[in-house]
C-alpha cells in the first residue's frame, strides 16, 4: 500500500487555472486487488443496445416526460474516430411518455461523436432533458442539451463548439454541484492534449460556464469507454464531488465546486494509467474508489 498526502486545499478561479504541481487535500491509500473478481471493464453496462443504432450504443431511460433516448443513423461523415471506429451517429431517437417516437436529425455538417445520450431533469421543472456530444466536422465538440416543445424534439442548449475540427470533450458527470436551482454539467475538454476541467450550469436555456482548469482527462484515444469519472459526496458536506483522472492518467483527482471555483480535494497517485470505468465501493468515509490500469492491474484508492 501506498499512502499520498498533503497539508491543504487547492482552489482554482473561476476564470481557469492548472493543476500541474498542485499537492492534494486528503491523505489517501493505494492498494493492489485482485483483478480476477472484477470484470475487464470494471462497471458492466447493463443497458440494452439500442437496435439499429450505434455500435455498443445503448438506450437511455428515465421516468418523465421523455422516458428513452438513444442515437441512431450510423454515418461515416465525420472520420474522426475517438471512440474507436469511424461510425458516429446523424440523429437523435427519443420516446415519450406517451408511446410516441422523436426523431432530431443533424445536418452533414454534424454528427452525434458519442456512445449514449443522458437522460436528467436538469432544471428540475419536472421535465427531461437529453445530455448530448454534438460534434461539427470543421469546429469539433460541444455539449448539446435536447428536450421536447409540445409534440416536438427541440434543441433547448449548447456550448459554442472547440472551434478546431477533430477536437473533443467528454462528459464526466451530471449533478447538483453548486446545491442551487438548477444542475451543473463537469466535462472534460479536449480530454487527450492538456484536457480542461469545466462545469456548465443550465440556467434559461444556456449553459453557462462555473469554473474551469486544466490538467485532467477521462478518455483513451480510440476506447469506446467514456466512464473514467464518478460522482460522488467526498467530504461529506451534502454537496456532490467528482473523481476523475489527471491529464496523463496516472492520478486520480477528486475535486469540489464552490462559489470561488474548484477545490482539490484529494489526490491518489497510481502504478499505471487508468483507462477503464471508475466506480465506488463502500460510503461515507469508508468510500472506496475501485479503478482499473492499463497494464490489467485494479487498485482500490481510499482514505
Amino acid at each position: 500500500m501506498r499512502r499520498i498526502f498533503a497539508s491543504f486545499l487547492l482552489i482554482f478561479s473561476l476564470h481557469g487555472a492548472s493543476l500541474n504541481g498542485a499537492i492534494a487535500a486528503d491523505k489517501l491509500v493505494v492498494e493492489k486487488l485482485d483483478a480476477d473478481s472484477y470484470p475487464a471493464e470494471i462497471i458492466v453496462d447493463p443497458r440494452e443496445l439500442s437496435e439499429n443504432g450505434l455500435p455498443d450504443g445503448r438506450i437511455s431511460t428515465i421516468k418523465g416526460d421523455i422516458v428513452a433516448a438513444w442515437y441512431s443513423r450510423p454515418t461515416e461523415r465525420y472520420r474522426h474516430g475517438i471512440l474507436g471506429d469511424k461510425i458516429e451517429a446523424g440523429s437523435l431517437k427519443v420516446k415519450t411518455h406517451f408511446g410516441a417516437t422523436l426523431t432530431y436529425r443533424l445536418p452533414r455538417s454534424e454528427v452525434f461523436e458519442d456512445i449514449t445520450p443522458r437522460l436528467v431533469d436538469l432544471d428540475r421543472n419536472g421535465k427531461i432533458e437529453v445530455v448530448t456530444i454534438r460534434s461539427s466536422v470543421s469546429k469539433g465538440a460541444a455539449i448539446t442539451v435536447y428536450g421536447l416543445n409540445g409534440p416536438l424534439l427541440v434543441q433547448k442548449a449548447t456550448t459554442p463548439f472547440i472551434g478546431l475540427s477533430h477536437r473533443w470533450l467528454n462528459i464526466a458527470g451530471i449533478s447538483n454541484f453548486s446545491l442551487g436551482k438548477t444542475l451543473e454539467i463537469a466535462a472534460v475538454i479536449t480530454p487527450h492534449i492538456g484536457g480542461t476541467l469545466r462545469f456548465y450550469k443550465y440556467n434559461r436555456g444556456k449553459l453557462l460556464q462555473r469554473a474551469a482548469a486544466s490538467g485532467f482527462s477521462n478518455h483513451v484515444i480510440g476506447s469506446r469507454e467514456q466512464r473514467l469519472s464518478v460522482v460522488l459526496d467526498f467530504d461529506g458536506n451534502g454537496t456532490p464531488d467528482i473523481a476523475l483522472p489527471s491529464a496523463d492518467r496516472l492520478s486520480l483527482y477528486i475535486m469540489s465546486l464552490t462559489e470561488n471555483g474548484m477545490v482539490l480535494l484529494a489526490e491518489a497517485q497510481l502504478p499505471s494509467p487508468i483507462n477503464k470505468a471508475i466506480t465506488l465501493r463502500g460510503e461515507g468515509n469508508s468510500v472506496q474508489f475501485i479503478v482499473g490500469l492499463e497494464d490489467e492491474s485494479v487498485y482500490s484508492v481510499h482514505r
